[in-house]
């Protein structure tokens, strides 16, 4: 995954309604990376119809795929 590719999520659970079956604009890595040396992983995406991005640990990237609107047509 790269930096302006459209993904979408698959469903997550019930406690994440706002990426479940979502469509979006992943907009690459937005590591945190803290005075003890940890490196927090998350990842920054926009989804469709949302004025600012979300951001998402690396837990949530096994539910987000490439996404090809043509295929669900």
């Amino acid at each position: 995954m790269k930096a302006g590719d459209l993904i979408k999520f698959d469903r997550i659970n019930g406690h994440c309604p706002s990426l479940s079956n979502k469509v979006g604009l992943y907009l690459g890595e937005a590591f945190i990376h803290r005075n003890d040396g940890v490196v927090v992983e998350n990842h920054r995406v926009l989804m469709v119809g949302e004025a600012k991005p979300t951001i998402i640990d690396r837990g949530l990237l096994r539910w987000m795929r490439p996404y090809d609107p043509n295929e669900e047509k």
